[in-house]
């Protein structure tokens, strides 16, 4: 970096040109040699030149200025000072130059500074000036005035770190609770009230309220009152108070011709920026012993006094002191500090940033704030916000070694005045070194560093000693933690998951307020480990993440879920229903008994089929998806204990409904359709007909059977309950005689209807009088000749296959699970006599029947293989997705976690399989069906 050495021609031209007939040329060279000799004190650059330009420039009286400088040359000692190591003071001095002639005398740059002292020349200054408006401004050009003092005791005078942040601290006190009170007046004037008994306390957090302030930092705020009671009968106080804020916010970072004042900040209040802006005290005193993080244990640990009331405040401050300083944690404040550094070094991208790099001024504080927790509530005297002096008091309480408290404070104010130099060169909010640069030179050269090499060197020097300090008394972050890094987990939905993260560990969305408390908080920390294992594994964390706060919304006591969930095995499972079975999410998410069922481990258990028809269907379908997730029961078995778990409902119902009727025992109920073959799955109708015998002696027997099959639904609420198979469909009678069937059989049954008998089976009933029926119905289909059965077949089939053939569909698509059907269907009716041994029809015995029929054109072992697997992983879409349909999803992370429960390494290989089985399925039916 070049390091200007003598004055420019410009800038000797210029000031000549300024003083040119005003000034003695003696004097002139006089005054240009005393700052060129200045400058090469320091570390003079063009932009140092161009400032010191600026200021000379804009004086009133150039020729009194120059005079006065080299009558005292201390005067040119600050003009280089300011110009050199902030921009910011000389813009101060550029606008109002006779700030200058102030600030050099003597008394007014050594004048001791502290709070009373600011707050009454403040005081003072405001109380000439009548508008609210013109009390501002005045307000903001007291701030710049006694910035340019502060400054230049930091930078000409060199005064302790600790007497800088005084200073700025005592200023902003001073300045906020002048313009606070102002605001407060100014409300209570809008709404014409002159007098309240009603209280408000302001304090602040933060560095200002440990009195160590930056020259740029935000100010951090909280304000309660005694009570919301309501004044005039017209206004409550909580909106005095609330309009009060805004006004005092707005007042204090509106940016004017005079600047601003601060940056003002109410969101650590208790539930953040979603909350109202104040409270009442028993509000947030409640908020802190019930819902209060470890977060702001340490927060609070800097809480300070600014303005209201001090009673009030008092009792804020000793109420509160109980959950800063607890005598036990549940958790320990140590670890939860740890989690919360690990947060922020994961966040910050600088290595050059003092304040959050590791072994920087975080690294301090969070030390400092570990051992003040743990044994601040035994020992009062260790409870202060100040860093520097906490670190004086933990040395006297031997809670840190000598050696430890000298590197930490001679690290805090060697990070703390490299931190003020950057921020009062530019009055911007930087922690920041640059790595190289003009400022990064002068900064070295302002700490008596020969150069930036070995500044670093320093600089690094501290940030390694204060890392191992802090490593011993915090703890060094282990693997876990980079497995915890959120920001590695990949989304689809980054915004959202984070939003269901913040909720299931604090109740809080990005919208509400914090509602879960401590202990419910520490429960969740607790099983944080294996969520974030589960969710770096998972194939869509997202809807892990979705699901798990969908349950975790409607559960009265959060806690207890993730108490329940300590049980890794139990957390686990749980867990894999939220990635891997929508169905049983859908199911039991909004139904209490469900969850109830989940909690106890009572869905784990094996059903008793001899119990069945008391389970609802809902519970039933819950149990069921559980268990197959979690493979206690086998997709393949699925459809036998559905069917009997059907059976049962109705032969429960049908006896109970029967017992004072007439025709008890002259009717049967067939199943048909996919209940009939025991091939269900999640989505099936379930198909019924009705058959009695001499109905003309019955004539109440179709209200009766609608009553029935009324109260079938009800029992069987959200299934698709069917009787239209019966003759003629659902335009006739819904119960038939055994012996219209017959001649139903005989004279009108088409061949599809006489198809859809092939899976015709007894539920309850006459087993005689089904006999006799089915008897009739083989008869029939010997009627019937092979080639028409296979042209109308085929006419059938044609009418079935889907729209669009190039989303795969299980049951629809050529080579799917219809096309085995109707091969089945096909061989069936052709061989009527296979039909007589049909004891239980199912799957299983149609493909032994079938295979008795030789037909070299296809290979009934492959098919049989090709339709278990369709109808595994027709199930599983159906568990995984909780749809209707026999669609396989078209999102490629959809058909990813399809391939992968259906045991597929990646969708390609799923989708490969899927292709061979259709195009060997089509074939065989090709052969046949040509």
């Amino acid at each position: 970096m070049f390091r200007q050495k003598i004055l420019t021609k410009d800038f000797t031209t210029k000031i000549i040109e300024k003083a040119a007939g005003k000034v003695p040329q003696k004097s002139l060279e006089d005054f240009l040699s005393c700052i060129e000799k200045e400058s090469h004190l320091h570390y003079f650059t063009k932009s140092s030149e161009s400032n010191l330009l600026r200021i000379i420039l804009n004086q009133f009286d150039v020729a009194f200025f120059i005079n006065e400088c080299l009558k005292y040359p201390h005067q040119i000692e600050i003009l280089i000072s300011v110009s050199n190591h902030s921009n910011y003071l000389t813009d101060i001095l550029v606008r109002n130059p006779e700030y200058f002639h102030w600030i050099i005398n003597p008394s007014v740059l050594e004048q001791r500074l502290d709070e009373k002292y600011l707050r009454n020349n403040l005081e003072k200054t405001v109380s000439s000036f009548k508008s609210f408006d013109s009390k501002s401004n005045a307000i903001r050009n007291f701030k710049r005035k006694e910035i340019l003092r502060i400054g230049l005791k930091d930078i000409y005078l060199k005064e302790d770190l600790k007497n800088i942040t005084g200073y700025l601290s005592d200023l902003a006190n001073s300045i906020s609770s002048t313009l606070f009170e102002l605001c407060y007046k100014e409300i209570l004037h809008k709404h014409a009230i002159e007098k309240t008994t009603s209280k408000y306390v302001l304090f602040s957090l933060g560095k200002l309220g440990g009195n160590e302030l930056n020259y740029s930092s935000d100010i951090d705020l909280v304000a309660f009152y005694d009570k919301n009671s309501i004044i005039n009968k017209k206004i409550f106080y909580n909106q005095i108070l609330s309009e009060t804020i805004l006004l005092f916010i707005e007042t204090a970072s509106k940016k004017t011709g005079a600047g601003f004042l601060y940056r003002i900040d109410f969101r650590l209040r208790p539930d953040g920026r979603n909350a109202p802006l104040c409270g009442s005290y028993a509000d947030y005193i409640k908020y802190y012993e019930t819902r209060g993080e470890d977060w702001e244990r340490q927060m609070l640990i800097k809480a300070n006094y600014l303005c209201g009331s001090k009673n009030l405040f008092k009792l804020f401050s000793d109420s509160v002191s109980r959950f800063i300083y607890p005598s036990t944690f549940s958790v320990s404040p140590v670890e939860q500090i740890r989690k919360l550094k690990v947060s922020i070094e994961q966040r910050n991208k600088s290595d050059n940033n003092i304040k959050l790099v590791s072994g920087g001024i975080r690294d301090i504080e969070f030390s400092l704030q570990s051992l003040q927790l743990l044994n601040g509530g035994k020992d009062f005297s260790i409870r202060t916000g100040n860093s520097l002096d906490t670190i004086g008091k933990l040395l006297q309480n031997d809670m840190l070694s000598e050696e430890e408290a000298n590197c930490f404070t001679n690290a805090y104010i060697f990070y703390r005045k490299a931190e003020h130099y950057l921020q009062l060169m530019n009055d911007q909010q930087t922690h920041t070194i640059p790595s190289e640069g003009e400022i990064s030179e002068k900064l070295a050269h302002f700490l008596n560093f020969k150069d930036l090499k070995s500044f670093r060197e320093h600089l690094n020097s501290f940030k390694n000693k204060v890392q191992s300090i802090y490593n011993s008394i915090v703890g060094i972050n282990n693997l876990l933690d980079s497995k915890k890094d959120f920001d590695k987990i990949i989304f689809s939905d980054y915004k959202r998951a984070k939003s269901n993260f913040e909720f299931l560990k604090t109740g809080k969305s990005l919208f509400d307020k914090k509602q879960f408390d401590n202990r419910t908080t520490s429960s969740f920390e607790k099983i944080e480990d294996e969520l974030f294992s589960f969710l770096a594994n998972s194939i869509d964390p997202d809807i892990v993440l979705d699901n798990f706060a969908r349950i975790i919304r409607n559960a009265q006591f959060p806690k207890i879920w993730f108490d329940e969930f300590s049980d890794t095995k139990f957390f686990k499972l749980f867990l894999n229903l939220c990635e891997r079975s929508q169905k049983a999410i859908d199911l039991f998410a909004e139904d209490k008994i469900l969850r109830d069922t989940f909690l106890s481990r009572e869905c784990l258990t094996p059903i008793n089929k001899n119990v069945l028809s008391i389970l609802p269907l809902k519970e039933f379908f819950f149990r069921a998806s559980v268990q197959l997730t979690s493979g206690i029961i086998k997709p393949d078995s699925f459809a036998d204990f559905y069917a009997e778990y059907l059976d049962q409902k109705i032969i429960s119902l049908i006896q109970f409904f029967i017992i004072d009727k007439e025709w008890k025992n002259s009717f049967f109920i067939a199943a048909m359709g996919s209940f009939g073959s025991k091939a269900l799955s999640f989505a099936s109708d379930v198909d019924l007909v009705f058959v009695v015998s001499d109905i003309e002696m019955h004539p109440e027997i179709q209200k009766d059977f609608q009553r029935f099959l009324q109260n079938l639904k009800d029992n069987l609420p959200g299934l698709e309950i069917d009787c239209r198979l019966r003759p003629e469909g659902k335009s006739s009678q819904l119960v038939w005689d055994i012996e219209d069937y017959k001649k139903y059989f005989s004279n009108r049954a088409r061949i599809w209807e006489l198809q859809a008998f092939t899976k015709c089976r007894f539920v309850s009933g006459n087993i005689s009088l089904f006999n006799n029926f089915y008897t009739n119905y083989i008869q029939a289909v010997k009627q019937k000749d092979p080639e028409l059965i296979k042209r109308e077949m085929i006419d059938m089939r044609k009418k079935l296959y889907p729209l669009n053939d190039a989303q795969f569909n299980f049951k629809k698509k050529s080579g799917g699970l219809t096309d085995i059907d109707f091969l089945i269907s096909y061989l069936f009716l052709t061989n009527p006599n296979l039909l007589v041994e049909q004891t239980d029809i199912k799957a299983a015995n149609c493909f032994e029947l079938i295979k008795q029929v030789s037909r070299k054109e296809i290979n009934f072992d492959q098919v049989e293989i090709n339709y278990y697997l369709l109808k595994q992983f027709e199930l599983i879409n159906q568990l995984v997705f909780n749809t209707r349909l026999s669609k396989i999803p078209t999102e490629e992370i959809k058909q990813k976690k399809l391939s992968n429960e259906c045991g597929f390494i990646n969708s390609k290989l799923f989708l490969e399989k899927l292709n061979e089985i259709i195009e060997q399925t089509r074939k065989y039916y090709q052969n046949i069906f040509n």
